[in-house]
């Protein structure tokens, strides 16, 4: 029979013990006694799991309490505790921008072995040099517009569509908003525990998202429906939400669910595999969750977790779904 367990979202806070030092001991006739120093504070951080532009996956503590953003309406702060994700606009470093313009010079050298040497070195830097690339492709020098070409064909091939898209803003998802503009920080301060506090590069990042399940109270799986096998019946129906029931989804070899997207997915994606994906459930295991019906983003990225596989599609404009926090 499948294990009962309830989720319920919140933002959950890490506490790093400080140490507390014991009163230096005094001799008779050494000096006064030493008061002992007080102990740090406690150092509180959201959990989060941060996607690199290299793909790679990262679970830190971020340390930041708020989030500065320059919005068309002004400047706000955003309470790191009430986000639950975040959608980075594209940046390239200064050092790289450097780089690349340094080997799109090269292009047109009198060395053929200089000019191969700078065409490997603009594929190398894939999307971050796609932009300028692009540009070079105008050239008037044939030999210039004939290797940008070159290796913007080499890029498309070796990255994603919806990763060569330039994203002029940053996309904060709260609980009830979405606010679009561009954070004014370049570093995120992180933590983890082998490395302890670091600065993470927005530049560095494509994504962000919250880690906050928490269990819920075992009574409630008795007040609330089990859940649909999709969410295809709420079609157009965005910001609608339900509360389910839910089963994960159990991976078997050579089956593969129909999910599409990562942490949102698409209306038609099957929702035990989705909470198994997202990490709200184990296999066989029955939790409670809320569900959303949102706007569906250009492009659903697939990813591997949990043991669970899902695909990349396109647009779906029928709508999508995502888990919401409790």
């Amino acid at each position: 029979m499948p294990r009962a367990r309830l989720v319920r979202w919140f933002a959950p806070v890490a506490v790093l013990v400080a140490p507390v030092f014991a009163p230096c001991s005094v001799a008779l006739a050494g000096p006064p006694p030493v008061a002992a120093p007080s102990p740090a504070k406690p150092r509180a951080g959201v959990e989060v799991e941060a996607k690199c532009v290299d793909e790679s996956v990262i679970r830190v503590k971020l340390f930041d309490e708020k989030l500065e953003m320059t919005t068309k309406y002004g400047v706000i702060q955003v309470p790191v505790a009430d986000v639950r994700r975040i959608e980075f606009g594209t940046r390239t470093p200064v050092d790289v921008t450097e780089k690349v313009l340094h080997a799109l010079a090269k292009l047109n050298h009198s060395d053929y072995k200089v000019r191969e040497a700078a065409s490997d070195e603009l594929k190398g830097y894939r999307e971050r040099a796609y932009p300028l690339v692009l540009k070079a492709l105008k050239s008037d020098d044939p030999e210039v517009s004939r290797r940008a070409d070159e290796i913007a064909t080499h890029i498309r091939a070796k990255v994603p569509t919806a990763h060569l898209e330039i994203r002029e803003f940053d996309v904060v998802h709260t609980d009830d908003s979405k606010i679009t503009g561009r954070l004014t920080a370049e570093v995120l301060r992180v933590g983890t525990f082998q490395f302890g506090e670091q600065a993470l590069k927005l530049a560095d990042v494509r994504a962000l998202r919250a880690l906050t399940v928490g269990v819920a109270p075992v009574e409630e799986l008795a007040t609330v429906p089990q859940a649909p096998g999709n969410m295809s019946a709420f079609q157009q129906q965005f910001g609608k939400e339900m509360t389910y029931a839910v089963t994960g989804f159990t991976p078997t070899a050579g089956a593969n669910p129909n999910l599409w997207g990562t942490d949102v997915y698409t209306l038609d994606s099957n929702l035990a595999a989705a909470v198994v994906h997202a990490g709200l459930a184990k296999p066989g295991e029955t939790v409670v969750v809320k569900v959303r019906v949102v706007n569906p983003p250009q492009q659903f990225v697939s990813t591997f977790r949990n043991n669970v596989n899902s695909t990349a599609y396109g647009a779906y404009p029928a709508g999508a779904f995502e888990f919401v926090r409790r």
